[in-house]
C-alpha cells in the first residue's frame, strides 16, 4: 500500500506543480464590458510551451471549441479579447486555456471560468457586419 501511494505521488505532485508553475495562481480572470469577453493570465514558466489555445463553449454543459491562439512571449501578462460572443440570446460563456507543449507531452487545462455576457441587438448587429470582412 505504502509503494501505490508513494507512485501516485510521484506521479501527481510533479504534474500538480509543473501545472502551478505555467499560469500563476489566481491570475486567470475573465470579464465582460456589454460588448467583448477579456481574458487575461500571467504566466510564471513557459519552458516547453508552444501556445495557449482558449477554448470556450456556450452555458455549462457541452463541448468546448476552440477560438483562438495566443503564442508565448516569456513571462508576462497575456490578454484575449473574444470578439465572438455576439449572441444576444446567450448571456453564459466559459473559458479555459488549453496549453499546448512543444515536447509532445499532452496538453493541460486551466480552471474554467464562468463569464455572464449580455450583448446588444445593434452591437451584435455592426459585429456580425465586421466579422464578414475580416
Amino acid at each position: 500500500m505504502r509503494r501505490l501511494t508513494y507512485l501516485l505521488l510521484l506521479c501527481v505532485v510533479p504534474w500538480a506543480f509543473a501545472q502551478s508553475e505555467i499560469i500563476k495562481s489566481g491570475s486567470f480572470q475573465a470579464s465582460s464590458d456589454g460588448i467583448n469577453v477579456t481574458l487575461h493570465w500571467i504566466t510564471e514558466d513557459e519552458t516547453n510551451v508552444a501556445r495557449f489555445e482558449i477554448e470556450r463553449r456556450t452555458g455549462t454543459e457541452g463541448e468546448f471549441m476552440s477560438i483562438g491562439s495566443v503564442g508565448v512571449k516569456g513571462p508576462s501578462l497575456y490578454e484575449f479579447v473574444d470578439y465572438s460572443a455576439l449572441n444576444k440570446a446567450v448571456t453564459l460563456y466559459q473559458y479555459r486555456i488549453k496549453i499546448i507543449f512543444s515536447n509532445g507531452a499532452n496538453p493541460i487545462y486551466t480552471t474554467t471560468l464562468t463569464v455572464s455576457h449580455t450583448v446588444s441587438g445593434v452591437r451584435r448587429t455592426w459585429g456580425s457586419i465586421k466579422a464578414m470582412f475580416r
